[in-house]
């Protein structure tokens, strides 16, 4: 990977200033993720652990079925965020360091950049994770987590997820789970049109698997969600038979195809719970499960007649695709490392503006308390001047150093800027 920093520049703006540390379906189970999946609920408690045990201010935590992402301001090592991680998800540290990655500086933008345009995702090109980063970046800034690092960092990445889709052709054509489900479910019952569909939960994963099924013949659908409120407003849609939760089973036997994508922060089908269905029915069941957590239990597998395909199931398929659309890719990468490049040499604009404001600062202070001075004095020998000059330049000088040692000190740190802002009053 060619160099990200503008040439001639001597640091990175964000360089020691963002680390980014997280798990992802790329490099981590399914088996080890869904021990991380931190819901809304939880993520004020993990941000909290992350602050008090890095010492870090601005942080972003990223949640969703795939990745779990620290953006954290400061210079840390894998080891602490992974400690935090681990104890919150009952893990030996060694698991999660083992599976992590860590970023920092350039290298935390670009990868920030291409987790918003789906670059990162699953599904190459997929809408869903801008929201999900928009989601993460506007919780944080509402709880104060967020101030002069992160805020021109996110907005940034929001907007090269805008300009990859509008201009690369990587959202157009996209390899999506609900059809690598349908060429699953193809694989096991062939013409999908006397399939029977059952679906567990009602959020915005079963309603694109609903629609890319029926897309493909299957006919008969039902839906079984714990509130009925998000279930019947899918049935109404998809002309589908809601279930009570508490009828599982008996659904569990009336249906070919089962696709599982509830919140549930464990198993919903058990292994004996299918095994009681399989005995009313002599057809064969598919599962396909794209929670995390998983929804079936991974024994459900191993009963005869049982095919039960996971998230890492369905990223093998979809990798295995991905080399068909190489220069749709390539050219939203191209765009990517452009914006990355832009947003590193802004950074080092801004150090570079305030250097000459400081500068401009004191020369202004040299020529009016020079001038002050030898007036007072009623120094009229220019020698005389000259040394007085000479003093208040010395003097100034030191300062300037003492603050540019304080800059270098904190590089492309926006506080570390406004501190010096603030004590000089250059707005």
């Amino acid at each position: 990977m060619a160099d990200l920093v503008p040439a001639g520049a001597s640091a990175l703006p964000l360089g020691p200033q963002l680390t980014v540390f997280g798990i992802d379906h790329h490099r981590t189970p399914v088996a080890v993720r869904e021990r991380l999946a931190i819901g809304q609920e939880r993520l004020p408690e993990l941000v909290g652990r992350l602050r008090e045990h890095l010492n870090t201010g601005e942080t972003v935590v990223l949640s969703t079925c795939n990745r779990l992402e620290c953006y954290l301001a400061g210079s840390h090592e894998s080891r602490p965020p992974a400690e935090v991680l681990a104890a919150l998800g009952g893990l030996d540290v060694d698991t999660v360091l083992a599976h992590g990655y860590l970023h920092r500086g350039s290298a935390g933008v670009r990868h920030l950049f291409r987790v918003a345009s789906g670059l990162e995702s699953l599904v190459l090109g997929e809408e869903q994770i801008v929201h999900q980063v928009k989601q993460a970046y506007e919780t944080a800034h509402a709880a104060g987590w967020t101030g002069g690092l992160f805020n021109p960092l996110f907005q940034r990445a929001l907007g090269v997820a805008k300009d990859v889709r509008t201009n690369t052709a990587l959202s157009r054509h996209k390899l999506s789970i609900a059809s690598v489900a349908v060429d699953l479910a193809r694989q096991v019952h062939g013409d999908l049109s006397k399939a029977r569909l059952l679906v567990l939960g009602a959020g915005e994963m079963a309603e694109l698997a609903v629609r890319y099924l029926r897309e493909h013949g299957v006919r008969t659908i039902g839906i079984v969600n714990r509130t009925s409120e998000r279930a019947l407003a899918l049935a109404a849609a998809a002309d589908a038979r809601v279930w009570d939760w508490a009828d599982l089973g008996k659904a569990l036997a009336e249906y070919d195809i089962v696709v599982a994508s509830t919140s549930a922060p464990h198993a919903v089908v058990s292994c004996a719970e299918v095994r009681q269905a399989m005995t009313r029915r002599r057809a064969p069941l598919v599962f396909i499960d794209l929670a995390v957590p998983r929804d079936v239990d991974p024994a459900v597998g191993e009963l005869d007649d049982c095919y039960l395909y996971n998230i890492d199931h369905l990223e093998q398929v979809v990798g295995a695709n991905r080399q068909l659309r190489s220069d749709e890719v390539a050219h939203a990468e191209a765009r990517v490392d452009d914006q990355v490049r832009s947003f590193v040499a802004l950074g080092h604009a801004d150090r570079a503006r305030l250097l000459s404001e400081v500068a401009g600062f004191f020369h202004d202070v040299v020529e009016t308390e020079a001038d002050r001075l030898a007036d007072r004095l009623t120094l009229s020998n220019p020698e005389a001047r000259s040394e007085v000059r000479y003093g208040v330049e010395r003097a100034t000088a030191k300062l300037t150093h003492r603050l540019h040692a304080y800059l270098r000190a904190h590089p492309g740190d926006p506080g570390a800027e406004q501190v010096i802002r603030d004590i000089l009053g250059i707005s």
